[in-house]
């Protein structure tokens, strides 16, 4: 039996043993705490600092697809690097706006009885190439295409004079998950028949936000009961279309959203079909190269107006603005800026805007890529470029800039340009240079034989000159003008008896119309109507009848705030009223009324059930 004493010793070893087995727990617990801390540290280290990839995105993987050069390009275009920095910096972002990365300072600024057979009413700048509008007639009816919030319809309407009436409509129905709103441009054509119409419009997809141009037929060889045959789609929305014979020369703008998928076609290379049967552009008829600097393509379409089928396709990437068709060729048009070191020992560089025009021949059953000019300058739209002879003559608004600290003043000029591209080699014919009072701009062309009609203009100061350009001998343009007249024409049209019609502004901004004749070594002034009235520079809003001298557009007068619809004459010494009607409800949309002559009447149409007949004075 153990003491008192021995038992009291096995007592506090007991609990000695039992406070260092306490102790060497607590010690793996710190032990274990301060590992799992400074591992927590180490993630959480991670998971805040670790950079954001800031290179593009490896696409190698898709080497071996025809369109991996494509691909190229577009990473570089598309990819958007990372607002921030890591993860830290993203959610203090988040947490604190202010705190997000800082803009950069450099970055840049009884309709059963049938049709009769077409009647042309748009006046085509080429003979024989066919322009889409909203409006478009035959011997017995007028068909007219209305975009309104609703959506989109097609009316057709009787030419019957002061009997004519609405006698059918037809709203298009959005398919296959893409919607047909009620806005963007739009166009309608008609067959040579009067049997077919074909309206292009735009189309959106239910997610996303890729655009689409709808071909859209319809059967109108009963007015009273027209309805949809057909359907076809392209990517992009509409630029411009041309019917030539049987075939719809089509020409749509597609833009790539950042970061595409490229295993998704659809995403990056442009469509051609329907919903659920889209079919690419061939890689082959895809044009670009290291001066394709936007992720956008200019898409032309060739399509056979009897079924819709596609008789060719290309495509050209950064190519985005004006489209111009002679009898042989489209041309289609690309700004950019140029820039270049200026010389001397200084702080700035020189900068210009410049203008590639791609030339397609629809010569053939297709479309074949004949090459590309490059001018200086901008240019302002179809009116602008003309093809004779094999040579394509060309307006422009030069734009030069200087940049940087040292610029000298005076940093910015405008002036304007005429060039003749040999389309054999694409080289510089001829060309006359700053022909304008300096810092003026382009504000219309028409070419008229191998004459170049030129309205430049200081837009703010509405004063402007109007050129008269004789280009039919190239060794040697020359050119006369008007001299300083107030206003500026937005339109300029060859009229009656080689006159010239300017429509546009007059003093303090009012509607002016005004004839031109060249005189000796000038160009003379002879008739003016002047109005202060709000009108539309759309040149397809205008009825020009050059056999007449007529003249007819939609006016909103401010005097009598009323909506009328002007026909001015000119009769060789003045330009006259001959007939002015009120039109009640067109709620000052001077860009959608349309109108034509038939037999010495009068037709207006400007909604989807508004007509208004009336004889025109000397010709009923």
């Amino acid at each position: 039996m153990k003491t008192s004493s021995q038992r009291t010793q096995d007592i506090l070893r007991r609990a000695d043993a039992r406070r260092a087995a306490s102790a060497a727990v607590r010690r793996r617990a710190v032990i274990l705490a301060v590992a799992a801390g400074l591992l927590l540290f180490v993630a959480l280290q991670l998971v805040l600092f670790i950079p954001y990839p800031s290179g593009l995105p490896d696409i190698s993987r898709f080497a071996g697809s025809p369109y991996y050069g494509l691909m190229q390009q577009l990473n570089s275009l598309t990819h958007t690097p990372p607002v921030y920095k890591n993860n830290f910096e993203a959610w203090m972002g988040a947490l604190f706006p202010a705190a997000a990365a800082p803009e950069d300072d450099d970055a840049a600024p009884d309709a059963s009885e049938g049709n009769g057979g077409y009647v042309e009413v748009t006046d085509n700048q080429t003979d024989g190439v066919i322009e889409g509008d909203l409006f478009k007639r035959t011997q017995s009816h007028i068909f007219y295409l209305q975009q309104k919030s609703g959506g989109t319809s097609l009316s057709a309407f009787t030419i019957a004079q002061e009997n004519s009436a609405l006698c059918g409509r037809l709203d298009i129905a959005s398919a296959g998950g893409l919607s047909i709103e009620g806005y963007g441009p739009a166009e309608l054509f008609l067959s040579q028949e009067g049997d077919t119409a074909l309206l292009l419009l735009s189309a959106y997809p239910q997610e996303g936000r890729q655009v689409y141009t709808a071909a859209v037929a319809v059967d109108v060889s009963d007015p009273a009961h027209m309805r949809e045959v057909g359907r076809v789609y392209v990517s992009g929305g509409l630029v411009s279309a041309r019917l030539v014979g049987e075939d719809l020369l089509l020409v749509t703008n597609f833009a790539v959203g950042n970061d595409p998928d490229f295993a998704d076609e659809s995403q990056f290379v442009p469509q051609i079909g329907v919903p659920g049967a889209f079919e690419s552009i061939p890689a082959e008829d895809i044009f670009f190269d290291e001066t394709s600097l936007q992720p956008s393509y200019t898409v032309l379409c060739r399509i056979r107006f009897a079924d819709l089928s596609v008789r060719g396709s290309a495509a050209f990437l950064s190519f985005s603005s004006g489209v111009y068709a002679s009898q042989q060729n489209i041309f289609l048009t690309h700004s950019y800026a140029a820039e270049s070191e200026a010389c001397g020992e200084v702080n700035y560089t020189f900068s210009e805007r410049r203008s590639e025009i791609a030339c397609v021949s629809y010569a053939g059953g297709g479309l074949a890529y004949r090459g590309s000019a490059d001018v200086a300058g901008t240019v302002l739209n179809q009116y602008s470029m003309d093809e004779s002879g094999g040579v394509l003559r060309v307006v422009t608004t030069t734009r030069s800039f200087y940049l940087g600290g040292d610029a000298p003043q005076g940093a910015f000029d405008s002036n304007a340009a005429v060039y003749a591209v040999d389309l054999s080699d694409f080289s510089a014919a001829a060309v006359l240079t700053n022909f304008a009072p300096p810092g003026e701009e382009v504000t219309s062309v028409r070419f008229e034989g191998d004459i170049a009609w030129v309205c430049t203009a200081r837009i703010v100061e509405l004063t402007d000159p109007v050129f008269r350009i004789d280009l039919s001998d190239l060794s040697n343009v020359t050119f006369t003008e008007t001299g300083t007249i107030e206003g500026y024409s937005s339109s300029l049209v060859d009229f009656v008896g080689g006159t010239l019609l300017g429509v546009g502004y007059g003093e303090g901004g009012a509607f002016k119309a005004e004839v031109y004749a060249h005189a000796g070594d000038a160009v003379i002034s002879v008739a003016v109507y002047e109005r202060a009235a709000r009108f539309s520079e759309d040149y397809k809003a205008y009825l020009i009848d050059r056999e007449r001298g007529l003249l007819g557009l939609h006016l909103f007068d401010y005097a009598d705030y009323a909506d009328v619809y002007l026909l001015l004459r000119f009769d060789g010494t003045a330009l006259a009223p001959v007939l002015e009607l009120e039109i009640e409800g067109a709620n000052q949309n001077v860009h959608a009324t349309r109108a034509c002559i038939a037999e010495g009447w009068l037709y207006v149409v400007w909604g989807e059930e508004s007509i208004l007949a009336a004889p025109v004075p000397g010709l009923a």
